[in-house]
C-alpha cells in the first residue's frame, strides 16, 4: 500500500447544486476537523456544476464535463437524480479515472449492469449509500457488515414521504390528499409525488438492495408495484380492530421456487417494530442465515440525513483514493452470467385482508364463503360492520395463509357478482 504523500487535498467535483448538494456542502465546511482526522487529508470542493448560477460563483462550472476531464479532480459527486445525463456523467467519469459517488436510486436500479461493468473494467469506486434509505447505512451494512451471510428476506419501510402519508392518516384520522397535503408543507413531499407514492421509489430502492445482495442484476420490472394512491382511511380505521398498521413495504425473499419482489400498502402487526416506524423514517430487516434479523433504523427523507449519507461516501472512498486502492477489489461483485429466478407475481403466499362492500340479506357471506372455498382460501378471521346506507354491510374477513393468484381469481369472480356486491372489494397482503 502506496499513500499519496504529494497530494495536499482529495478534489471533489460537485454536479448538482439542489437540496442535497447544498447540504454535502454545508457538512463539510462544518466538520473539517472530522474529515481531516478521518482521512488525513482535507477535502476541497474544487467545482460545482448546476444548470443555474450558484451562490459560489468562484466554483461554478457551467459544462459537467470540465468536472469530469479536469486531471486534479479525484472524486465526482453526482447528485442531479433521473436518468440522463446522470447515467452519461457516472460513466464518462468512470472511463476518466474518476471515483464516483451518488445518491441517484433511479440510475443505478435501470443501469445497475452497466454501471458496475464499467466500474469494474475501469478499476474504479462508486459508492452509493445515500441511494436507500436516507442516513441509514444499509448499504454498507449489506456488502460489509453481512458480507459472510446468505441472505433469506429484505423487508422494508423504504420511502419517507408515503410513510409520512400514511404516519399523518393513522394518527390524525385523515384521508390521504389531506395527509399529502401535510406532507407537502412539511417538505416531505414533491409538489408532484408520484414517483414516491405510486411504489417506483421504494421499488428502485429494493432492486438496488436486492441486486447486491443476490450478486445479479434484479429489474424494477420483475417487482410487483402498487402505491398508496387509493388508499382509504377506513381501512386504515378498521386494521386498528385486528390490531396491524399500514405501512408501504418493499419486501424480496428467497424462496426455493426463487425471489419473491413486491411493493405494496401491506397490515404489519403492532407488536412488530415497523409498526412503530413513523413519518420521514425508514427501516430496512435484513434476515440472514446466520445472522438472523438485523435491523436498520433511521431516518430517510430530508436534507441533512441525505447530504450526512453522502459525505460519508465521500469520507470512505477519500480513504481508498489517499492509499491508491480505489477500485481495485470491486465493490461491487457482479456477474453478468448469473441469473437468478424471480417467481411470478401469483406465485407468492400471504395472508390477506379483505373488505366487501356487499348488500345486506340472507346468503350472501355464505355465497362469497363458497367462492373463496373453492380456490382453497381460508377464513381465519371476519367481522361484519353496518354502513350509513341501510341496504349495505361491510364484511371483513383475514385468510389463511394462500397464492396470490388464487385471491385474485376469487376476488374477480366475487366483484362480478353484482347483485350483491356494491363496489370491488379492498385487498391488502398481511406482510407480518
Amino acid at each position: 500500500m502506496t499513500i499519496n504523500i504529494k497530494k495536499k487535498y482529495i478534489n471533489v467535483g460537485l454536479i448538482g447544486y439542489g437540496t442535497v448538494g447544498k447540504g454535502v456542502l454545508k457538512i463539510l465546511e462544518k466538520n473539517k476537523k472530522i474529515v481531516l482526522r478521518k482521512i488525513g487529508k482535507p477535502i476541497n470542493i474544487k467545482s460545482i456544476c448546476d444548470l443555474r448560477p450558484i451562490d459560489k460563483p468562484e466554483l461554478y462550472v457551467k459544462n459537467f464535463r470540465n468536472i469530469i476531464r479536469d486531471p486534479e479532480i479525484d472524486l465526482v459527486v453526482e447528485l442531479i437524480g433521473g436518468y440522463e445525463p446522470a447515467r452519461t456523467i457516472i460513466i464518462e467519469s468512470l472511463k476518466a479515472g474518476k471515483n464516483v459517488v451518488t445518491a441517484n436510486k433511479a440510475v443505478l436500479a435501470r443501469y445497475w449492469d452497466q454501471i458496475f461493468t464499467v466500474a469494474q473494467d475501469c478499476q474504479r469506486s462508486i459508492y452509493y449509500e445515500a441511494s436507500v434509505g436516507g442516513v441509514i447505512p444499509v448499504i454498507q451494512g449489506l456488502s460489509e457488515g453481512l458480507a459472510s451471510d446468505e441472505i433469506f428476506e429484505i423487508k422494508g419501510i423504504l420511502n419517507g414521504t408515503t410513510n409520512f402519508i400514511l404516519s399523518e392518516m393513522t394518527r390524525h384520522s385523515i384521508s390521504y390528499d389531506s395527509a399529502l397535503k401535510s406532507a407537502q408543507a412539511a417538505g416531505f413531499a414533491e409538489a408532484d409525488p408520484s414517483f414516491d407514492v405510486n411504489g417506483i421509489d421504494s421499488a428502485n430502492k429494493l432492486a438496488i438492495l436486492s441486486s447486491l445482495a443476490w450478486g445479479s442484476w434484479i429489474k424494477v420490472k420483475n417487482i410487483s408495484i402498487k402505491g398508496i394512491e387509493d388508499l382509504d382511511v377506513e381501512d386504515i380505521l378498521i386494521t386498528k380492530n385486528f390490531r396491524y398498521d399500514i405501512k408501504l413495504i418493499g419486501c424480496a425473499q428467497k424462496t426455493k421456487h426463487g425471489i419473491d419482489l413486491s411493493v405494496q400498502p401491506c397490515l404489519v402487526n403492532h407488536n412488530h417494530a415497523f409498526a412503530t416506524v413513523e413519518n420521514e423514517y425508514n427501516a430496512v430487516m435484513i434476515t440472514g442465515k446466520d445472522s438472523g434479523d438485523v435491523l436498520f433504523y433511521g431516518k430517510g427523507a430530508g436534507q441533512q440525513p441525505a447530504a450526512s449519507a453522502v459525505v460519508s461516501d465521500i469520507i470512505n472512498l477519500s480513504k481508498f483514493i489517499v492509499t491508491n486502492t480505489a477500485g481495485i477489489v470491486p465493490d461491487v461483485i457482479y456477474d453478468k452470467k448469473k441469473k437468478i429466478k424471480i417467481i411470478a407475481p401469483g406465485k407468492s403466499r400471504a395472508s390477506y385482508y379483505l373488505r366487501f362492500t356487499v348488500v345486506d340479506k340472507p346468503g350472501v357471506l355464505a355465497k362469497i364463503s363458497g367462492i373463496l372455498g373453492r380456490f382453497k382460501i381460508s377464513v381465519t378471521s371476519l367481522l361484519q360492520q353496518d354502513t350509513s346506507n341501510r341496504d349495505c354491510v361491510k364484511i371483513i374477513i383475514i385468510t389463511h395463509e394462500t397464492y396470490r393468484e388464487n385471491i385474485e381469481k376469487a376476488l374477480k369472480q366475487i366483484d362480478a357478482t353484482r347483485s350483491i356486491v356494491k363496489s370491488k372489494t379492498v385487498k391488502f397482503k398481511i406482510e407480518i
